[in-house]
C-alpha cells in the first residue's frame, strides 16, 4: 500500500511527530505571552483563562497546518490538472445549462478541433503536457531517492523538493525547484542519469539557478537535439556558379558545403581611403 500512498509513510510519520512538537511550542509560548499582556488590563485569573484558550486554539491550528502540509504539497503538485479539469468541466456544464446540449457538445468539439488539429496549437499543447509529465516524474524520482536515503542512513527522511515551475524548451523542458533540508546539488548531480531515466529523457543537466540561494536549482531535461536538423547555408551562394540560381543547398551545421573552395570566393574590393592623399 505504501507504493500507492499520496504521502510516503516515513514522511507522514515524521510530520506527525513534528506536528505535536509544534503544537506544544506554539501553545505554551502564546499562553505565556497572552497571559502576561492581558494581566495588565484584566484580573489575573481571567488573563490565565484567556491565555490558555488562545494558546490551545493556535496550537491546534499550527498542528493541523504542519500535519496536512504533505497533503497540501501533493495538491500543489496536481494544481494545474485540478484547475484545468474544474474549468473545463464547470464551463461545459454551465454552457449546457444555458443552451441546448447539442450546442454545448458542438462548442466542445470545435474547441478540441482548434486545439489539436492545427500543427502549432497541437505542438504547443504537447510541449506543455510534457512539462506536466516531467513534474510528476521528478516527484516520483525524488520520493525514491528519499526512501533510499532512509534505508542507507537510517535517519529521518529528507523533505521533498518543491517543484516551482516548468516550461518547454527547444531541447525538452526546464524545471525550477527549491531544495528542502536533507538534499543538495551534489546529491542530485550524482544521480543525473537516474533522473534522466525517470523523466524518459536522453540527458539531464542540473545547475544552480541563483547566485544567492543554493536551494534554488534549474533542471534542464534534453530529449531531442535542436541542432540536428539541416539548414540552408548562405556560404554556398558565394560560389559564382550558384550565385544566380534558385537552387537551395541544404547543409548540416556540422558538415562544410560540398565543392566550396577558397579560390571560388571573390575578395571584396578595398574601400577607398578617407584620408587625403599625400
Amino acid at each position: 500500500m505504501s507504493e500507492f500512498a499520496i504521502v510516503e509513510p516515513p514522511v507522514s510519520q515524521w510530520y506527525a511527530r513534528r506536528a505535536w512538537v509544534t503544537a506544544l511550542v506554539v501553545g505554551l509560548a502564546l499562553d505565556v505571552l497572552v497571559t502576561a499582556v492581558l494581566s495588565v488590563f484584566y484580573p489575573l485569573l481571567l488573563a490565565v483563562v484567556w491565555g490558555a484558550l488562545v494558546g490551545a486554539v493556535c496550537a491546534f491550528l499550527a498542528a493541523v497546518l504542519v500535519r496536512v502540509w504533505p497533503v497540501l504539497r501533493a495538491l500543489w503538485w496536481w494544481s494545474f490538472e485540478i484547475t484545468t479539469s474544474v474549468v473545463v468541466a464547470g464551463g461545459w456544464v454551465a454552457l449546457a445549462h444555458t443552451a441546448a446540449w447539442w450546442v454545448a457538445l458542438a462548442v466542445l468539439v470545435a474547441v478540441a478541433g482548434v486545439v489539436f488539429v492545427p500543427r502549432r496549437p497541437r505542438r504547443f499543447v504537447w510541449a506543455w503536457s510534457w512539462c506536466l509529465v516531467v513534474r510528476h516524474r521528478l516527484r516520483l524520482c525524488f520520493a525514491t531517492l528519499v526512501r533510499s536515503q532512509v534505508r542507507v542512513t537510517g535517519g529521518r527522511p529528507a523533505a521533498l523538493p518543491l517543484l516551482l515551475w516548468a516550461r518547454p524548451t527547444l531541447a525538452g523542458e526546464r524545471v525550477w525547484l527549491w531544495l528542502r533540508p536533507g538534499l543538495s546539488l551534489e546529491d542530485l548531480e550524482g544521480r543525473a542519469s537516474l533522473i534522466a531515466v525517470a523523466c524518459i529523457a536522453r540527458q539531464v543537466r542540473i545547475a544552480p539557478a541563483s547566485e544567492r540561494y543554493a536551494a534554488l536549482l534549474r533542471v534542464d531535461i534534453a530529449r531531442r537535439d535542436p541542432l540536428s536538423g539541416r539548414i540552408d547555408s548562405p556560404l554556398a551562394l558565394l560560389i559564382p556558379s550558384l550565385r544566380n540560381t534558385d537552387a537551395d543547398v541544404p547543409v548540416s551545421p556540422a558538415v562544410p558545403p560540398v565543392g566550396l573552395e577558397l579560390a571560388d570566393i571573390e575578395e571584396p574590393a578595398p574601400e577607398p581611403s578617407r584620408r587625403g592623399g599625400r
